[in-house]
């Protein structure tokens, strides 16, 4: 797998419906972040529709937040994750608190 260059990361939804991004260089995230978004793009989580919040478990309401996860490549290439709050490692989902 190639490295990634930069990370950007949304987030979307919640009770107020506010939306927060982040970018960062991939050499500035620490080893907790690197490993999980190397396990995310391993193991993408499952598309919304595949698997409904209410069959994993979770559930469905207004107030949830939904992620996206965008890694751009030294090559120009990009990645794309969406997922819903409770797939979104929380290494990763820190990279948004000031």
């Amino acid at each position: 797998m190639d490295t990634p260059s930069s990370v950007r990361i949304e987030r979307r939804g919640g009770f107020a419906g506010l939306h927060l991004q982040a970018e960062h260089g991939y050499e500035a995230l620490g080893p907790a972040e690197r490993q999980a978004l190397a396990h995310l793009l391993q193991h993408p989580p499952a598309p919304a529709a595949a698997a409904p919040a209410a069959k994993r478990g979770a559930p469905a309401a207004a107030d949830r937040f939904r992620y996206r996860v965008r890694v751009t490549y030294a090559d120009g290439r990009e990645q794309q994750l969406e997922m819903a709050e409770d797939d979104m490692p929380d290494a990763l989902a820190s990279l948004l608190k000031p």
